[in-house]
């Protein structure tokens, strides 16, 4: 369990102390592992040689829709057939959509922050039709200060280019924010952008290869990410629970 006046001793930063919140969405936020492993399975199936095993579909999770329809090809495909791909796997996204849900902790954790004062950015893999349709029923889209998706930068993620925007966008230093991922995208993006880094270990990324990257912290389930997050507030981290 989290304690606030453990942090320092840790060598982690109090999220008080911070400007900004960047978080990525999926696995982080949003519990959408089981969609994108049928939306992206589907999709997979419609044009290589065979559907990929679900292991191997988790293993792209961050990477931008973009590249994951250039992969399992049986030919390297044109632009025209790419987009076609990307209509067809979104397409797929929102026939799986019921089974996607809400880290109820961690989107806790978003407000808390906010709360506290710090700025909010959504930080995500996800291109611009995607993310329409998880504002649809994201439930803290009120406490987002801006959202930077794929589609808005020409190098997304693991380049530095999505979070030094969002920082852009926020009117903050990249040095006084903290990356808040599950995926080794989200932390070498910030690492790239000279930000603190938290690996959530609950989501789709694997625990060895995340901590691999060195991060600032890592937080084991939702309700560790909340009990940091409680620390801005100066309120009791241990035993705490969400609002």
């Amino acid at each position: 369990m989290l304690v606030c006046h453990n942090l320092q001793v840790r060598g982690v930063r109090s999220p008080q102390s911070y400007e900004a919140a960047l978080f990525d969405v999926d696995g982080t936020l949003v519990d959408s592992l089981e969609m994108i492993l049928a939306g992206l399975g589907d999709a997979y199936e419609s044009f290589a040689p065979e559907r990929p095993s679900r292991e191997l579909i988790a293993s792209l999770m961050g990477m931008p829709l973009r590249a994951q329809m250039r992969l399992f090809s049986l030919h390297e495909p044109t632009e025209e057939e790419v987009e076609a791909r990307m209509t067809l796997a979104i397409d797929s996204y929102e026939r799986h959509a019921h089974l996607e849900s809400n880290f109820e902790p961690a989107i806790e954790a978003l407000r808390v922050l906010k709360r506290a004062g710090l700025k909010i950015a959504l930080v995500t893999s996800r291109n611009a039709r995607e993310v329409t349709m998880l504002l649809k029923h994201f439930p803290a889209a009120d406490h987002v200060d801006a959202i930077v998706c794929a589609s808005d930068v020409e190098r997304p993620k693991p380049a530095p280019d999505p979070a030094l925007l969002a920082c852009q966008h926020l009117g903050v230093n990249p040095a006084e924010c903290v990356f808040i991922g599950d995926s080794i995208f989200d932390l070498q993006c910030a690492q790239a952008a000279g930000m603190d880094r938290i690996a959530v270990l609950y989501g789709a990324g694997r625990e060895d290869a995340l901590r691999d990257e060195h991060p600032n912290l890592t937080l084991d389930t939702p309700e560790d990410l909340y009990q940091w997050a409680l620390c801005a507030l100066r309120e009791p981290c241990l035993d705490a629970r969400p609002i």
